[in-house]
């Protein structure tokens, strides 16, 4: 046989075996292929979920949106009757602050009604310790404030404030509030519901999509959850803004205990107050929310002289003691029981020399509320509603353009203590600064010029987070009129805002 022909016979024989080769191994792939769609496989052959890695992560926001309330007004301003006995804005004013301070990337307020609306950005000072510092006022209605920071980090973040006055007019006096986050739930302690009171509870939504809002509101009566007259249930379109008076929905209680919970989006809301005994003006102050219940609550901005009524709530029975905090220390105002659920009102009367402030003590976590009270000219009063300070490592407050403001540090640590208080001017540059010492359980008081002529932001470093502070506010053109004039700011931690993630790898999945 030549070996053209060997070599042709053995080609074809090659060729016959691949043939055979290839169909077995396509039928068996066919069959396996059959068994994997149809059968799910043994669980030994995968990873189990259950002794999959698990994990808890802690996540910061790089950005932060506060709504800042607009301009107080009058919930009803419809005119009904004779001129003399219409109720009057007056000559309502406002005025407002934002700061950003540390790793910011860029910083900016726009009007709530107007998403479209070009952005107003805030502006840094000169000097390399300089922040961002923006003036304006919120005549045209509530604000939200945005910052984007580059890191998330103690001694970073945003503050910022409004306030309004009048000298003439239903609503004479001062309020001021803390610009707020927006949240899905959140709660607020209120004073007491009576005749002449208006709690107009404003929840603002800054997101694209509509939500409903449901309140849930206990009183002094007993520890369950009120009925409210018009129902409990807020509907916010996106970009828009409901109200409803708590004082008229749940009238005759010494205080309220509200919560709101979001079905969709996180909503802002602030409630602003305002009372009337027949002519006279009774003031008015914003109220926002309160921070978490605790067992031992320090509220700042009480002075002498004022007429303070505190309010308190527990979820469980609990002893509750009330003190007047003063530059040496506490001295006893009141004590009591608490009812589960039911609020509680202590009256005690005018503070005493040397007050700064208010603490409550109790074996159960509370939340709580000062109500302080001054008189003015003709009949005329003004209050304001401070609640409970929260330590923090960093925190801040912008104080408005066209106020005075009076801080109050209380060491609340345990031991002696020592934080640094920074000034910063309208501009954003540093302007001073001081090392405020404490013993344990003590407070001090100093003007805001005390830091600095022109200070406009204050912000404390306090490593340790051992004291809690606040400003209280008046107003030049109120003080000369003669008129009672008072409120408070609450201070805004400068410090990484966390969530916990839980994540867990499960390759079972995978089929």
């Amino acid at each position: 046989m030549t070996d053209s022909r060997r070599h042709a016979r053995s080609s074809a024989a090659g060729l016959a075996g691949k043939v055979s080769v290839s169909v077995v191994s396509a039928v068996v792939l066919i069959a396996l292929m059959t068994v994997f769609v149809c059968y799910r496989p043994w669980m030994g052959l995968v990873d189990d979920a259950g002794g999959a890695a698990a994990g808890a992560y802690d996540v910061s926001t790089e950005r932060i949106e506060q709504y800042c309330p607009g301009r107080m007004a009058l919930m009803d301003s419809d005119s009904y009757g004779d001129s003399e006995f219409q109720a009057s804005s007056g000559n309502i004013t406002s005025s407002a602050r934002y700061a950003a301070l540390g790793s910011v990337y860029m910083s900016s307020v726009t009007p709530m009604a107007d998403a479209d609306a070009e952005a107003e950005r805030l502006s840094d000072g000169d000097d390399a310790d300089a922040i961002a510092v923006l003036s304006g006022a919120v005549d045209d209605g509530p604000t939200l404030f945005d910052t984007r920071l580059t890191a998330s980090e103690d001694g970073t973040g945003a503050a910022g404030s409004v306030a309004s006055w009048a000298t003439d007019g239903d609503l004479r006096g001062v309020a001021a509030a803390t610009c707020v986050v927006p949240l899905l739930s959140q709660s607020f302690m209120l004073p007491a519901t009576a005749t002449g009171t208006t709690q107009e509870l404003v929840v603002s939504n800054p997101s694209d999509r509509a939500t409903a809002v449901t309140m849930r509101v206990w009183g002094s009566s007993d520890g369950e959850a009120i009925s409210l007259t018009t129902g409990n249930t807020l509907t916010v379109d996106a970009h828009g803004e409901s109200s409803v008076d708590l004082a008229a929905a749940a009238s005759g209680q010494d205080g309220l205990f509200v919560t709101l919970d979001s079905d969709e989006t996180p909503v802002a809301a602030v409630v602003r107050m305002t009372r009337m005994d027949g002519l006279n003006p009774q003031g008015i102050d914003y109220i926002t929310p309160v921070s978490q219940s605790s067992s031992d609550a320090v509220i700042p901005s009480v002075r002498e002289r004022d007429a303070v009524r505190v309010t308190v709530r527990a979820e469980e029975s609990a002893s509750v003691t009330v003190s007047w905090l003063t530059a040496q220390g506490t001295t006893a105002a009141d004590e009591g029981q608490l009812d589960a659920g039911r609020v509680t009102m202590f009256d005690l009367g005018e503070a005493p020399e040397h007050t700064l402030g208010v603490i409550i003590e109790s074996d159960a976590a509370v939340n709580a509320m000062a109500f302080a009270e001054r008189g003015g000219d003709d009949g005329q009063s003004d209050f304001t509603v401070a609640l409970p300070g929260t330590a923090a490592a960093a925190s801040a407050v912008a104080v408005p353009s066209d106020t005075r403001g009076e801080l109050t540090v209380a060491n609340v640590s345990g031991e002696r203590t020592s934080v640094t208080m920074h000034a910063y001017d309208a501009d954003g540059r540093h302007v001073g600064e001081r090392q405020i010492d404490l013993e344990d359980g003590a407070a001090v008081d100093l003007a805001v010029t005390d830091l600095g002529e022109d200070a406009a932001v204050i912000m404390v470093d306090d490593p340790s987070e051992s004291v809690v502070w606040g400003v209280r506010l008046s107003q030049p053109d109120v003080d000369e009129s003669g008129l009672a004039g008072l409120a408070n700011l609450q201070t805004t931690a400068l410090t990484p805002v966390q969530e916990t993630v839980l994540s867990q790898s499960d390759r079972a999945v995978i089929r």
